[in-house]
């Protein structure tokens, strides 16, 4: 397969990031009118690029940043964003990068950051325990941390509903729209004009991203071309991928009978992140927003329905795809044993598959079909940033925050990218292409609104309408107090 510079330039272009819900229509107005919307495009990304290539934010004005001179900025690491603290410099190069990035900003605006970690894990149990310290800190009144990074579930959006947290529109020096800052958010966990959660660069929260690694000897034994063209020209689709996984199962011992640990297969994962990521890339989202952009039901349940058995089908008749629930290094294994043409996984696991013995990709989700956009699972372990109400110094936060974003943005990404994953993993120009826009359409499956694919994989069957049926009248009811929640004053 021929790896060209066109096809690398052409990969980067078309991961220009998204838009926030939240943007102005400013941007678009001032494409409008440039020659032609191509155009347009080019000199909104040199525009990004540009701004990329200040020394520090351009956020801060220079004559902000001695404000805040003899400050200590301080962040409590709960189960997961631990990518923040780097004591000292150890030979490895994201945590001297984080070490670097933390020193630069500690003397730029001549202050100390004391980030401190809990301890916990980052079981479900270590996760709950982290929640109970952020709300027992808050209700306490202690005002010793400017800022928590927790996971997205494990009851911190009721925390979020009981307005235990600063809106991040409070914020000074804080623009949400630049590319330092997971834009999606807004669109997945944000309602009202309110955004209570947000995360940056700093926090490396790519690194929890759903993709799809592929086998490429699989696809040259097929003689398949690799699906990098699909994803470039728009036609990477749930159609395709159902043809690609049907044609990568193969009965190897010729027994009749397919089995995990003989026999090839198209897809293969653990089924508790890859039937959500599935259910994600198909655009199916529990909740919709009405004119005020607050929360509503999606209840086309028939279209719900049909994602939901696209997702089923590819593991109900147990020929083509293999979805593990109970033994995790054995869908690991399919892989790294050569046995499986597509995997989920995270980003920050790709540099596991390093010793495999044949060549990898990595590639986004496929989408619903043409018309739709790319949507790659933001999983549950994903670090996100909590501002507490008991937070006493707000321009310093967005500063800070800022600034680690931005410097972020510049050094630990594109490290991330070349040299933690391409050079050690990915293998070719193509595949490092994706990154970009594997981490441009992150996005979040809200919890608690609809009914678990986990488990109709599982079993084989799609039940959606009858199960969302059934719990409609909860559905409701959650969903009326949490709007009521939303509406409440602070």
């Amino acid at each position: 397969m021929k790896k060209t510079a066109t096809l690398l330039a052409a990969l980067l272009v078309a991961a220009v990031p998204a838009v926030s819900l939240f943007a102005s229509c400013t941007k678009d107005e001032e494409k409008k009118n440039n020659e032609g919307e191509q155009g347009g495009e080019q000199q909104q990304e040199e525009v990004e690029e540009n701004r990329l290539d200040n020394e520090f934010s351009p956020n801060i004005p220079a004559e902000d940043v001695s404000k805040f001179e003899g400050s200590t900025f301080s962040v409590l690491i709960g189960s997961v964003g631990g990518v923040m603290y780097a004591e000292e410099e150890n030979s490895k190069p994201v945590n001297d990068t984080v070490f670097r990035r933390n020193k630069l900003v500690e003397d730029h605006f001549g202050i100390t950051l004391n980030i401190v970690k809990t301890g916990v894990d980052a079981t479900g149990g270590g996760q709950g325990q982290a929640t109970t310290q952020f709300r027992s800190l808050i209700e306490s009144g202690d005002q010793t941390y400017h800022a928590f990074t927790h996971v997205q579930h494990s009851g911190m959006p009721q925390m979020i509903l009981e307005k235990y947290f600063v809106d991040w529109n409070e914020l000074p020096y804080v623009n949400l729209e630049e590319d330092w800052w997971y834009q999606n958010i807004t669109n997945d966990l944000c309602f009202g004009d309110k955004i209570y959660v947000m995360t940056g660069d700093y926090a490396l929260y790519i690194d929890s991203i759903d993709c799809l690694v592929f086998n490429k000897d699989i696809f040259d034994d097929l003689g398949l071309d690799y699906p990098y063209e699909d994803v470039l020209n728009g036609t990477w689709t749930w159609e395709k991928f159902e043809e690609l996984v049907k044609l990568g199962s193969e009965d190897l011992n010729g027994d009749g009978m397919m089995t995990m640990a003989d026999d090839q297969w198209g897809l293969s994962g653990w089924v508790y992140e890859l039937a959500p990521a599935l259910l994600v890339s198909t655009g199916y989202s529990p909740l919709d927003k009405d004119a005020d952009n607050m929360p509503v039901l999606n209840q086309d349940v028939s279209a719900a329905h049909d994602m939901y058995q696209r997702v089923v089908d590819l593991f109900a008749d147990g020929q083509y795809s293999v979805a593990e629930s109970n033994d995790y290094n054995a869908q690991i294994l399919v892989f790294t044993e050569g046995r499986s043409m597509f995997r989920d996984t995270f980003l920050g696991q790709v540099t596991g598959l390093s010793e495999v013995e044949f060549d990898f990709g990595i590639i986004p989700y496929p989408k619903w079909d043409e018309d739709s956009e790319y949507m790659n699972r933001s999983s549950n372990m994903t670090a996100l940033t909590y501002i507490p109400v008991t937070n006493t110094d707000l321009p310093l936060t967005g500063a800070v925050l800022e600034e680690l974003a931005f410097q972020s943005a510049k050094e630990l990404t594109p490290l991330y990218f070349d040299t933690v994953l391409t050079v050690k993993s990915t293998r070719d120009v193509e595949s490092e292409a994706m990154l970009p826009i594997i981490k441009d359409n992150a996005r979040f499956l809200y919890d608690g609104y609809q009914p678990n694919v986990i488990t109709q994989v599982l079993n084989g069957s799609n039940t959606f309408t009858s199960s969302y049926q059934s719990n409609l009248t909860s559905y409701e009811t959650q969903l009326e107090e949490m709007r009521e929640l939303l509406l409440s004053e602070d």
